[in-house]
């Protein structure tokens, strides 16, 4: 049987560096989509050459205690950088 020290460890065996708290050994992270005003809100900075759309839907990806790990054009990538991180994707509406 298995210590509940041991169950509960914030550093999983497999760390990546990407922090994220750990419930029943399991990284969770979620993906909202956001619109570009509140991707700038959270820090995102766009290069000038970039040119975006007012309107364009991005992608946040968060560790389950809401600190942004980073932000996408797509849902599939947000998807796979988490999965490749080992975190356990979910999505938020």
């Amino acid at each position: 049987m298995r210590r509940e020290e041991e169950i509960y460890d914030d550093d999983p065996p497999d760390s990546d560096g990407l922090e994220g708290p750990v419930f029943g050994g399991t990284r969770f992270a979620y993906i909202k989509a956001i619109g570009l005003d509140e991707a700038r809100a959270m820090g995102l900075v766009v290069p000038s050459e970039i040119k975006l759309p007012p309107n364009v839907k991005l992608y946040a990806l968060h560790a389950a205690d809401g600190t942004t790990l980073g932000v996408t054009d797509n849902w599939a990538s947000a998807y796979g950088t988490a999965v490749q991180n080992n975190f356990v994707p979910l999505s938020v509406h």
